[in-house]
């Protein structure tokens, strides 16, 4: 018997692994990021985007990232998103306490229905 036979040889890839485990982990935050991207879209909406940036030169946020939504097949894309959204965490607060169409957004039943 050959232990190196393809019967017994079986190796995954170390970034599949680390694949899996992150899927993992993001299951636990998944209704979070699901309000995160509800927050994205409604910012990116056509009139909204103007509002945003008028918050962001008023706040003095000089980052000069812009908000992303996250794309399934792109690995990294919801790092990007959340870490942008992150630098912008006030404007986002200024965004519920002014606008009530804002918190409308999150009513969207979480499966995305």
């Amino acid at each position: 018997m050959n232990i190196m036979s393809t019967d017994f040889m079986h190796i995954r890839c170390c970034t599949h692994i680390i694949n899996l485990i992150v899927c993992a982990i993001l299951k636990d935050i998944n209704d979070s990021v699901i309000k995160i991207r509800n927050a994205v879209k409604f910012v990116r909406s056509s009139s909204k985007q103007l509002v945003f940036n008028q918050y962001a030169e008023k706040l003095k946020i000089g980052s000069k990232k812009s908000i992303c939504l996250d794309v399934v097949t792109r690995w990294n894309s919801m790092y990007m998103m959340l870490d942008v959204v992150a630098k912008f965490d006030v404007i986002f607060i200024r965004l519920e306490e002014t606008d009530p169409r804002y918190l409308r957004y999150f009513e969207v039943d979480l499966n995305g229905k």
